[in-house]
């Protein structure tokens, strides 16, 4: 038994012994030059260096930026056949350009990305072929560009092990890509039946995010439709990136209610969006003239976005914004990916993992706020339907009563309606109700109200909100802008005006006044009315079939930051 264990024991201490000489270092030195050369250093000192240990691992090097670009030397500690079918894979900013590449016992050659006419097989970097293998002692070199100052990383792998990792990140990203564009989708059609640019903005975020992605991941090439983007390269992907900024920040203000619970911080967030317009101007109208530097401008503004969003959601939700936990929990990691990206090219951090981490971060923040939204959206539904189904209706016309109506503009009015689109409360009332009561009695009164609500609908839309709040005096709420209301307004004083009512017998001229306030974020629903109250009393001083129409509110405790 003791001889069983000693042979395993001396079998495991060779071993380990050997796994030393069998594991594959790969170093990688940065040389500090002066001004071009045609070719290799002989001598120069080195300024970073960085081994990799075990087969499969990566070297990093980050270097400022440059304008005579870097020499990197390149040793390994054991020798390579060429039947191993070995390559050099790297990976940097594209904006680096060809690579000069001296490879061991071969002749140098300059390669260039797949994207610029390099081998397919490697979507985003270079390929570096070893044609003669490499034989321990041999010097490698690589002359790279300095115009971007995005580490670079090498690593030594077989043509199967890069096809199955290229096949399995292509795989990925499609997938990433088809589930944010079908959540893009839905929210168009939210929109679409809502009319609520809140969900307009979040739907064109998301579609500008996946194209995004699918770019940088270099699978969009291979894609009907979007292989013509593929073609524009660095114009059309930072425009991709710059409007998913652009349309993110703009559905931030509405998602966390800003401009109603942090007015000065939403004024500082419309800044950073109009700085993102203008700079993407400015790449729109030089394009390639602007290359070599827009990046630095991008990221920016980006790394400057970044924590003003996250404290923005962080003090939207100690004010009490409904969704900023969604927000919080769906942009957390997403904003920490984006910055590690973003600063990335300044040569702060590693993102080798960054990329695929950016898609999972993007898919899962895309599902968090989809789902918040939805709920928004349904929440909606079933206010328009209580607003239907309501039971508290006034007995004669069965519409809603005033104490439904005053609850239905209180909940609009509450936290969480996500940037309602606007709506108006106009108030009308029949012009010499109480004299037409006393000549034809209650009886002929009562069928002119029921004929009155008649008319009154055939004006309004499907989701106009119609009540009775007392007496001869109507109420209806219209979800759309200061202009339309006006016109529904003018059109509901015309109803009344253009024909009399025919009732046993009797023709009745009746007029009608009107009086509209457009609601104001964040304003007291009485105060709403007493400013439609207001301007239903100026059109009765104007005259009959008039229309009033109330000034905005002062709302000097909204201004406060």
């Amino acid at each position: 038994m003791r001889r069983i264990w000693g042979s395993v024991m001396l079998a495991l201490t060779l071993a380990f012994a050997c796994m030393p000489a069998m594991a594959q270092s790969l170093k990688a030195e940065l040389l500090l030059t002066e001004g071009e050369l045609d070719g290799p250093p002989a001598s120069a000192p080195v300024t970073a260096r960085s081994i990799a240990e075990t087969p499969g691992d990566l070297v990093y090097l980050t270097m400022p930026r440059r304008e005579a670009g870097y020499w990197i030397r390149l040793t390994t500690d054991r020798d390579i056949a060429a039947s191993e079918s070995q390559l050099l894979v790297l990976r940097g900013a594209r904006a680096r350009g060809p690579v000069t590449y001296y490879p061991p016992g071969a002749p140098p050659r300059i390669v260039n990305d797949a994207e610029n006419g390099g081998p397919v097989l490697l979507r985003r970097g270079w390929v570096l072929p070893l044609p003669n293998g490499w034989t321990r002692g041999d010097v490698a070199y690589l002359r790279v560009g300095g115009n971007t100052a995005e580490a670079l990383s090498l690593r030594l792998a077989t043509v199967p092990e890069l096809a199955r990792q290229e096949r399995g990140d292509s795989r990925f990203m499609v997938a990433a890509f088809t589930a944010m564009m079908l959540m893009a989708v839905a929210m168009i059609a939210i929109w679409y039946a809502f009319r609520d640019l809140v969900y307009m903005a979040y739907g064109a975020y998301l579609a500008c995010a996946a194209i995004y992605l699918l770019l940088v991941s270099g699978d969009a090439a291979e894609m009907w439709g979007l292989a013509g983007l593929a073609s524009g390269r660095l114009t059309v992907t930072w425009t991709l990136a710059t409007l998913a900024t652009i349309f993110q920040l703009g559905f931030s203000l509405r998602f966390l209610e800003l401009p109603r619970l942090l007015p000065r911080l939403a004024v500082l967030v419309r800044t950073v969006q109009w700085a993102n317009i203008l700079w993407l101007a400015v790449l729109l109208a030089l394009r390639e003239r602007v290359h070599d530097f827009w990046y630095i401008g991008g990221n920016a503004l980006l790394l400057v976005g970044i924590p003003l969003m996250f404290a923005a959601a962080i003090m939207a939700w100690r004010r009490g914004a409904p969704y900023a936990g969604y927000y919080l929990l769906g942009w957390t990691p997403l904003l920490l990916f984006v910055g590690v990206l973003a600063a990335y090219p300044f040569g702060v951090g590693r993102a080798e993992w960054a990329d695929r981490g950016l898609a999972l971060a993007a898919v899962l923040e895309s599902g968090v706020l989809a789902l918040a939204l939805s709920q928004h959206a349904a929440n909606r539904h079933r206010l328009s339907l209580l607003a239907r189904q309501s039971g508290d209706r006034d007995p004669l016309t069965g519409t809603l009563n005033a104490s439904a109506l005053r609850l239905l503009l209180e909940t609009w009015s509450a936290p969480g309606s996500l940037g309602l689109k606007h709506h108006g409360l106009l108030l009308l009332d029949l012009d010499g109700f109480g004299e037409i009561n006393a000549r034809y009695g209650r009886a002929i009164g009562d069928a002119l109200l029921q004929q009155a609500l008649a008319r009154i609908r055939g004006v309004l839309r499907p989701d106009d909100t119609i009540a009775r709040m007392g007496g001869d005096s109507f109420a209806v709420v219209a979800e759309c802008e200061r202009v339309d209301c006006e016109l529904l307004g003018r059109r509901l004083a015309d109803a009344f005006g253009q024909r009399p009512f025919r009732i046993d017998g009797h023709e009745i001229a009746v007029s009608a006044s009107v009086g509209l306030a457009m609601a104001q974020r964040g304003e007291p629903v009485q105060s709403l009315l007493d400013r439609a109250e207001h301007a239903l009393l100026s059109a009765r001083n104007a005259g009959r079939n008039t229309v009033g129409i109330a000034p905005a509110a002062a709302l000097p405790a909204l201004e406060a930051g």
